[in-house]
């Protein structure tokens, strides 16, 4: 296995763990450790954002058979960024939203 197809893999293992946190774990199981929403929807939003990048870099190295795994993993991460964003801005600005 070449260098370039582990840091693809690696990426898509760490792109679908935090595409759960940032669309389940966020409200869930991180909100029972942290207890306050607004921190862990940033962090879910900071792990979204280096999941792209890293995919992304990752993605121009592989094959082109890696390309398919990577554009539904990357799906997954926008739709959990939009997720966490929309809640983070939704209780910024509505008072006791959270």
């Amino acid at each position: 296995m070449s260098k370039a197809w582990r840091q693809l893999v690696f990426w898509w293992v760490m792109g679908v763990a935090v595409s759960w946190y940032a669309i389940v774990g966020a409200v869930t199981v991180a909100y029972q450790i942290f207890s306050s929403e607004p921190v862990t929807l940033s962090i879910g939003i900071g792990l979204t954002v280096i999941s792209l990048i890293g995919l992304s870099r990752a993605a121009k190295r592989g094959s082109a058979w890696g390309l398919i795994p990577s554009t539904v993993i990357t799906i997954a991460l926008i739709l959990g960024l939009v997720v966490d964003a929309t809640l983070l801005g939704l209780g910024m600005t509505i008072p006791g939203f959270y």
